[in-house]
């Protein structure tokens, strides 16, 4: 039986919490990763440090390794940071976007609302994420788009836990490229902020209690997958 690379268990590792198969303050057990993805503990135990690093997962000493729950004020500070970053780098595309660009960046628009067409929610929360991870990229600054990769993946976590599961296709995004095509930064980044509040708003900062799987049940499919020859 083929082992698991380290990249492959830190991608789906974070894939089950982005997608919500892993939800906050459900704890990691190592034995039985590494028994899921056919490793031993020293490469979970590299993929957990690593996902600790994120703030995806959390250490607790003498306790073990728990999938994040981020407290209310931590969520509005992620927000928060989401929209100064943002802000500041869709003003900076809106001066820079090219033909090229923007046909890309369109692409994603319409992957997103096929990805709700198919009711396909988490593929859509994901494309909604690469979006705005793109938007960062055009914005030549490779931290803006570092953070922000952080901060998503946070928010995934945060949406997790705090919102509802019924998310509703918007036309945000469209307005928002429509916009920064039209190179108009103050529009762009009025756009953006208000996106981004109005994600936050959607939040009602009660934990939805629900019953998730065995740590084995959620790896299996995706470990056999992954482990094909």
């Amino acid at each position: 039986m083929l082992q698991a690379t380290e990249t492959e268990i830190y991608k789906a590792i974070k894939d089950a919490i982005t997608q919500q198969k892993l939800r906050p303050n459900r704890r990691l057990v190592e034995d039985v990763l590494a028994e899921s993805f056919g490793v031993s503990r020293t490469p979970i135990r590299n993929v957990l440090r690593r996902l600790a690093s994120e703030k995806l997962v959390t250490v607790i000493p003498y306790k073990g390794t728990f999938v994040s729950c981020p407290t209310v004020h931590e969520a509005k500070e992620v927000f928060e940071m989401r929209r100064v970053l943002e802000a500041a780098a869709i003003k900076k595309v809106c001066r820079t976007l090219t033909a090229e660009q923007f046909v890309q960046l369109k692409r994603s628009l319409e992957e997103e609302h096929e990805a709700h067409v198919q009711g396909d929610v988490f593929g859509a929360l994901r494309i909604t994420g690469d979006f705005h991870l793109r938007i960062a990229e055009l914005a030549g600054n490779f931290y803006y788009y570092r953070y922000l990769e952080e901060l998503i993946s946070l928010t995934y976590v945060i949406i997790a836990f705090y919102g509802n599961r019924q998310h509703m296709y918007c036309h945000d995004h469209e307005r928002i490229l429509t916009a920064i095509r039209q190179g108009d930064d103050g529009l762009a980044e009025r756009l953006m902020t208000d996106h981004l509040r109005q994600i936050e708003a959607y939040l009602d900062f009660r934990e939805a209690a629900t019953e998730p799987r065995s740590l084995a049940d959620i790896f299996k499919s995706n470990a056999e997958e992954t482990l094909k020859p």
